[in-house]
Parts: C-alpha cells; sequence; structure tokens
C-alpha cells in the first residue's frame, strides 16, 4: 500500500481572540479533516524538542528520519533548489540584497531590498570580490533578490555563523566560528568578514545605488549571509527507508529537499492538480506538500490562515476517499507551527497529527485540531514518523535483525 503524506506547512497555530479564543485550524469550516479525524487514529507530535521553533528544511530533514547531527545546512539546499554544482571543499551561504547605514556600526534598514531589478542584481554582482586570502568567493542568484554565495578553499568549514541577524531593526552581525574552535573554521569566518567589509565598500560606491537613492529608491549596498553548509554524506531515502519516494509540491525549496534526500519531484501549478498527481504516482512513499498555510501565516492575520485552511479542505476529497477506502496510507499533519500573530517567525508548540488507513487503532476524535488532538492515543516525535509508517504498512523490521543476502 502506498503511503501519502499530506503536509501543510506551519500547520500549527496559537488561539487568537478575533477567533474567538481558537486556533485558525480549530475555527476554520473543514469538513473533510474531520470526516478523516472520524476515521483516524490521532495525536499530536513534537517535530523535535518541545518549545523549539523550527524551520521548514529542518523540520522535514526529521521528519524523513534523518538525524539532526547530519543536518547539512539550508545553505545547500538553497544551492541544489538552483541545481548549484556542488563540491567538496566549498562551503554555501544563503545571501539577500540589502540596504544599511552605518550607524555605530551596520544598521540594517531593510533586510530584502525592495524593487530590485535582475538587470541590477547582475551588475552588482559583478562588484562582489572574487577572492580573500585563500579563499575563493562566487555568488549566484536563486530568485529575486535572494542569492547562493560559494566559498572554496583547502583549509574549508561550515561552522560559521550568520551576519544577518535574521530580524529588521538590527545590526549586521560579524560572522564567527559557530561551535567549534578549529582553525578553518577561524580562518574561514575571517575571510567572510574581510569579502563582506569589500562588498560594502564596493556597492555602497556603485552607481546603481548612487542613482537608486537619487530616484528616491533603496540601496542594495550589503549581502547578508546565513545557514552555511557542506556537501554531506546521506543514505538517500530509498536507500534508509526502502520506499521509492517523490514530492509533489510547487515550492523551490522541496525541490531542493528532494535533490539532497535523492527523491524524485514532481511540481504542481495548484493544490488540486497536486492533489490528483499525488493518487496518480507509482511510488511507495509520496510527500504532498502546500506552503499555503505557511504563507497565510506570515501575513500575520489569522482570518487568512483560516481561509486557506478551508480552500484546502475543499480540494482534499479524493485524497479523502481514497483513504476511507485504504486504497492509500494516509498521514495528515505540520512541519512547525507558524503563529499568525505577534512577533515569532515559527514557534515550538506540538502539531496535530492522523494516520487513516488498515491497521490503525482509530480512537474518538472528532474535529482535527491542535487541542482536540490532544485527546488522541499518539503521542510523538518528528524522529518517529517514517518507523511508524512503515509499521502500520507491515514493512517494520525486527529491531537488530540481520538480515543476509
Amino acid at each position: 500500500m502506498k503511503i501519502v503524506l499530506l503536509l501543510l506547512d506551519g500547520l500549527g497555530d496559537r488561539p487568537h481572540s478575533i477567533l474567538k479564543g481558537k486556533t485558525p485550524l480549530e475555527y476554520a469550516n473543514t469538513p473533510n479533516l474531520d470526516r478523516l479525524c472520524k476515521n483516524a487514529e490521532t495525536g499530536i507530535m513534537i517535530p523535535w524538542k518541545q518549545g523549539l521553533p523550527l524551520g521548514t528544511e529542518v523540520a522535514h530533514f526529521i521528519l524523513f528520519g534523518y538525524d539532526m547531527k547530519e543536518f547539512p545546512g539550508r545553505g545547500i539546499i538553497n544551492a541544489l533548489s538552483r541545481d548549484v554544482e556542488i563540491e567538496e571543499k566549498a562551503v554555501y551561504l544563503c545571501t539577500s540584497w540589502a540596504w544599511v547605514e552605518e550607524k555605530d556600526g551596520l544598521f540594517i534598514e531593510e533586510r530584502f531590498t525592495e524593487d530590485l531589478s535582475t538587470e541590477e542584481i547582475l551588475e552588482l554582482m559583478k562588484l562582489l570580490p572574487k577572492s580573500v586570502n585563500n579563499y575563493s568567493f562566487k555568488w549566484q542568484q536563486s530568485i529575486g533578490i535572494h542569492g547562493v554565495l560559494e566559498i572554496k578553499g583547502e583549509n574549508i568549514s561550515s561552522d560559521i555563523s550568520d551576519s544577518d541577524p535574521f530580524y529588521d531593526n538590527s545590526y549586521v552581525m560579524t560572522v564567527e566560528p559557530f561551535e567549534s574552535n578549529s582553525s578553518s573554521a577561524i580562518e574561514t569566518a575571517e575571510a567572510l568578514n574581510i569579502f563582506l567589509k569589500k562588498v560594502y565598500r564596493a556597492l555602497n560606491a556603485s552607481e546603481i545605488n548612487q542613482k537608486r537613492k537619487q530616484n528616491g529608491k533603496q540601496p542594495a549596498n550589503f549581502l547578508l549571509t546565513k545557514w552555511a553548509g557542506r556537501k554531506p554524506d546521506l543514505l538517500n531515502f530509498e536507500e534508509k527507508h526502502g520506499l521509492k519516494a517523490c514530492i509533489v509540491s510547487s515550492g523551490i525549496l522541496m525541490y531542493g529537499i528532494a535533490k539532497l534526500l535523492g527523491m524524485d519531484f514532481i511540481k504542481y501549478n495548484s493544490f488540486s492538480e497536486g492533489v490528483n498527481l499525488a493518487l496518480k504516482s507509482d511510488y511507495d512513499f509520496i510527500h504532498l506538500h502546500t506552503k499555503e498555510t505557511d504563507e497565510a501565516a506570515h501575513t500575520k492575520d489569522p482570518r487568512n490562515k483560516v481561509k486557506v485552511l478551508e480552500e484546502i479542505d475543499s480540494q482534499i476529497g479524493p485524497l479523502v476517499e481514497s483513504a476511507l477506502n485504504e486504497d492509500i496510507f494516509l498521514v495528515v499533519t505540520g512541519d512547525h507551527t507558524t503563529p499568525s500573530f505577534g512577533p515569532m517567525i515559527h514557534s515550538g508548540e506540538p502539531v496535530p497529527i492522523m494516520f487513516i488507513g488498515k491497521n490503525t487503532r482509530v480512537d474518538y476524535v472528532d474535529t482535527f485540531g491542535e487541542r482536540s488532538c490532544t485527546r488522541g492515543s499518539i503521542r510523538m516525535y518528528g524522529s518517529d514518523l517514517m518507523q511508524m509508517l512503515l509499521n502500520y504498512t507491515d514493512r517494520a523490521q525486527f529491531y537488530n535483525y540481520r538480515q543476509g543476502s
């Protein structure tokens, strides 16, 4: 039986007075999700550690059964998502063009410079230093103002901190060795700091930015960096779990995750198309992903998330019928909690989860929500998911079973 994991990115949320003290999922009219819930084994899942917010890429890495110690950094995933050829003696970082001003340091006026054209980006790119000390630097555009910075050298390390503080009204941070005292981390951080200083001087004086200032536009006079990573040595998903797998999604980040883990990727243009593609796909494991819930939460209006959840629910009818007919084994959950109000980008609460199909012990929960699912029978971590799916679908092996050829 094939497994379909329907993952609503950033599904979890917090109660809000505008929704009568309910979360968006609890408030939304979701008859299809609730119908599934009445026929499901339900519970709550802690993505990694209680109270610890995760990003999509890290959460998926854990959900797919990999150890956090193996995580190569989002810089690698972003590079893979843009089909960058990953090399051994190189570090890859995510970047964004930003506007900074000198105020007892470099104060970030805007983390993502607005209205910056591709033509301007390509011209600014020419001003970036090509080498510092014994390291070479190469920048490639990803999407819009975002890109990937490659640093190559013999004594290279990804154990370095971010220059991007990730929040507005902050200062550019000095890059330092991160959880490491190695000479390679020290030298890589030093080279990147020199690179960024040269970047600021070159970009601040550039003709493009002078013209942008004259025209009342934000300059792009800095390159913020974050999430350094190196090429990993990982078992691919099929080697690890014995399942031929694919990701069905519209997102470029999910394409990068698929490439990282050796999974096939199927792109959809609309979520309803994605539902049909997932049901038709000839794979053992299909990960059907939508970013819409997360994006709605980031608008910081809970009503937008309610609307998106109701739209998604109206489109999953075919999945519901297939699961209830036991044609597929269906799992529905989120990867993390994304509050639709307040200052947090993501937060660390558990997310609801339900399993629908043969071999489940259907419990007595009849609505799919953060609090209702706490009455279900399951308490689990994200790292439990793949083993549970192998067990539900009769693929699990005895622990320490030493099968030979």
